[in-house]
């Protein structure tokens, strides 16, 4: 078994694809990096070992030998044979050196161009090409409204921790909950010329204490007293368009449900066009009765007893 398992160094299993293996090396790179972690020598060794798991895994000589030969691998590369052949020990000028890494591996990863171009000042190692033109990264945050700012449109000032500016945001009324809106060029700021990304902004709105969203439709509860509900009447409904009255048809059904036209919620981008209202009927049993109330509730029960057989 081999002493190093470089497999287990980049967290990944033996059947990785190359793909699996550069992203495993980026994410660990980027994270035990020296630059990001002056000092810490036990992240130090680790950007080491990732580094050497990277390029004996990454490349498929290499791999073959190590997935046959364990840690003998490097031995039988230089041997040209099995383990111990030739000269049956490592020739001088072949260990990678202790921060050696192959910047292609993070192609088109803005983090690390941001980091390389901090470790070595901006030149890409001295490399002497000219820097390649990148446009900035998009960003994607949240923005909390209640059920009230959804129903009547809103705008708002948005400050952002990539910015000290403000920006407006101005939402329609029936902004509907996960969608999402650009706020061009206010995304990661480009490289070398490249134009900034944007920001992408998606609406969340909060839970509401009485009405429930599905669509452009609302629903809620609604308290009715047993009279009404036996006999039907009138009953007041609070609705985000204000209070309504509502008609209860007599023997109306704990739990049944009403429907209210065109008090829901605004159609997004339609104007003058809602949803409907859904209104669950709950009807209140009274819990105190003055003795006239109950004189009745017992005359009552006495109408509805069955008549005995004789």
């Amino acid at each position: 078994m081999a002493a190093k398992d470089f497999y287990k160094i980049l967290g990944l299993e033996k059947n990785a694809s190359p793909e699996e293996i550069k992203k495993a090396y980026r994410k660990l790179a980027l994270q035990y990096h020296p630059d990001k972690n002056k000092g810490d020598k036990s992240a130090e060794e680790k950007f080491k070992a990732v580094n050497e798991a990277n390029s004996v895994l990454i490349d498929p000589e290499k791999r073959k030998l190590y997935d046959q030969y364990g840690e003998n691998w490097e031995q039988v590369q230089q041997g040209g044979g099995r383990p111990g052949g030739a000269s049956g020990r490592p020739r001088p000028g072949r260990q990678q050196p202790p921060f050696s890494f192959d910047a292609s591996d993070f192609e088109n990863d803005d983090r690390f161009e941001d980091l390389f171009s901090q470790f070595f000042g901006g030149s890409q190692g001295g490399r002497g090409r000219t820097p390649r033109t990148r446009n900035g990264a998009d960003m994607e945050t949240e923005v909390q409204i209640s059920l009230e700012d959804a129903f009547e449109g809103m705008t708002r000032m948005l400050s952002l921790s990539t910015a000290s500016e403000q920006y407006r945001l101005t939402l329609k009324k029936g902004v509907r909950e996960g969608q999402q809106f650009r706020l061009r060029g206010k995304g990661r700021p480009g490289m070398n010329g490249g134009k900034p990304g944007d920001l992408m902004l998606n609406v969340r709105i909060a839970p509401h204490p009485r009405y429930t969203r599905t669509g452009n439709d609302l629903r809620c509860k609604q308290s009715v007293e047993l009279l009404t509900a036996v006999l039907g009447g009138k009953t007041r409904v609070q609705t985000l368009h204000g209070e309504k009255v509502m008609t209860i048809q007599s023997g109306t059904q704990f739990g049944a449900v009403l429907r209210m036209r065109g008090l829901g919620m605004p159609v997004y981008d339609v104007v003058g066009t809602y949803g409907d209202l859904y209104v669950e009927i709950m009807v209140d049993i009274p819990h105190h009765l003055s003795e006239a109330e109950r004189e009745l509730y017992d005359q009552l029960a006495k109408l509805k007893q069955p008549v005995s057989a004789i």
